[in-house]
């Protein structure tokens, strides 16, 4: 099986690059990334923990054990 993405253009693979540690973190995507979970984890963990419980209360499959997503319960669970 060949190695990377189709190219568009001519339908062939090519192969993957490869990014070093420093190329990487340097990225606009990373930096991206970056600035983002900066900013989720500068939220004091209190209101995390209220934002949370009140997601959970509104949820639509809150009190439904047979919403969509839920696991089965099998009989050694306690």
């Amino acid at each position: 099986m060949a190695d990377g993405l189709p190219d568009k253009k001519t339908g062939t693979r090519e192969a993957h690059r490869v990014f070093s540690r420093d190329r990487f973190e340097r990225s606009p995507e990373f930096a991206i990334f970056k600035r983002g979970m900066k900013k989720l984890l500068a939220v004091p963990k209190a209101e995390l923990d209220e934002l949370v419980r009140e997601s959970k209360e509104a949820s639509p499959r809150a009190g439904n054990p047979k919403a969509a997503g839920r696991k089965r319960k099998s009989d050694t669970d306690g």
